[in-house]
Parts: C-alpha cells; sequence; structure tokens
C-alpha cells in the first residue's frame, strides 16, 4: 500500500476550505425563479424541452398503437371463430341436430 504522506496534491487538499461569499439576495432570487417557471404555461415548457416532449409523445403514440393493434387482432381472431363456428354449423348437418356447438 502507497503512503501518500508527502503528496503535495494531498496536502494541498486536505487544507483547501470553501469559504463562499454570502449573497443576501439568493433566497430571494431562488424563489423568484421558482415562481416564474411555475408561472410559465405549458406550452412554453414544452418548446424548452421539445426533444423530451417529442421523445415522450412518440413513445405514448407507439404503446398506444401497439395495445390497439394487439386488441384488433384479439377481436379479428374471437370474429374469425364465430364465423367459423357458424358457417360449420350450418353446413353441417350433425351440428344442426344438435344446439351447434361442435
Amino acid at each position: 500500500m502507497m503512503n501518500h504522506t508527502n503528496d503535495p496534491f494531498s496536502e494541498a487538499l486536505a487544507d483547501w476550505r470553501v469559504n463562499p461569499p454570502r449573497d443576501p439576495s439568493f433566497r430571494a432570487g431562488v424563489w423568484a425563479r421558482v415562481e416564474a417557471l411555475r408561472r410559465e404555461p405549458w406550452a412554453a415548457y414544452v418548446r424548452r424541452h421539445a426533444l423530451t416532449s417529442g421523445l415522450a409523445l412518440l413513445a405514448v403514440v407507439a404503446v398506444g398503437g401497439w395495445v390497439g393493434m394487439r386488441q384488433a387482432h384479439a377481436r379479428a381472431d374471437r370474429d374469425r371463430a364465430l364465423l367459423v363456428q357458424v358457417y360449420l354449423s350450418e353446413i353441417d348437418s350433425r351440428l344442426v341436430a344438435t344446439d351447434g356447438t361442435p
């Protein structure tokens, strides 16, 4: 294991202290910015975040399209099965004499 006690960089970092000057208007400035953004209309927010808004919209449309396609396929499969059942029951004389279930 290396000993860094004689390393000037480590010593400089150990001695370094950050003492920023106090700004009495800092808190008021933060709240002023928060209030300005709160009053901003949603259209301005969307314009400022165009890429994120566009990607979110694209994702919503893609998911909605995929869900709609899955529902359409499921309904088409149900309709197809019903049509086959009705067609076969009308042409099959054995099924005509029963309740219509194969």
